[in-house]
């Protein structure tokens, strides 16, 4: 699938990161084969053993890029999902590797996660310590999603408060 509008490459750019990972997975296992192939001749043993190892990273790592793909399932409209990427009232926090869009929540953390905030129940904030604090959306089903994290003087204090703000804003709406 080609990238076709800025909100498309919003998208990807946001995911670059986890798109770059499994990238180098599919070296690693590729490399893992090739290296088996050419050792079939010296060593057999070895040989299989670095395949079977191949193999294994190869299956999970075509797992993860179904996985990665299959993310954008659970938008209903990808037009308007991707138009919302591009509006001029979307908030990006790059440090936390969030962004709050009208109907969505995009947040990367080892995973890229969409939270649709007609899927949302609450937003809530729960304390970290005596220094800092977690804010959480809660789904529909009560499982609760981690969004971002903060402690006294890590200067993000500031975007926790305006992400909470905007959310429990935006939940009133849904």
């Amino acid at each position: 699938m080609g990238i076709k509008t800025a909100g498309e490459q919003k998208y990807y750019d946001f995911i670059e990161e986890r798109v770059k990972k499994l990238r180098t997975g599919m070296i690693v296992w590729g490399s893992l084969l090739a290296v088996a192939f050419i050792g079939m001749f010296q060593d057999a043993m070895l040989a299989m053993l670095l395949a079977a190892a191949g193999v294994a990273l190869a299956i999970l790592n075509l797992k993860s890029q179904q996985a990665l793909s299959g993310k954008l399932d659970v938008i209903e409209d990808k037009e308007e999902f991707f138009r919302q990427l591009t509006d001029p009232e979307l908030i990006e926090l790059k440090g936390a590797r969030l962004i709050v869009m009208k109907d969505y929540v995009l947040s990367m953390k080892e995973d890229v996660f969409i939270y649709p905030f007609i899927e949302m129940e609450k937003v809530e904030v729960e304390p970290l310590g005596k220094a800092g604090k977690t804010l959480f959306l809660t789904d529909k089903q009560g499982v609760r999603h981690e969004l971002i994290s903060c402690v006294k003087k890590d200067g993000k204090q500031e975007e926790f408060d305006q992400i909470y703000g905007v959310l429990s804003e935006r939940l009133k709406r849904c």
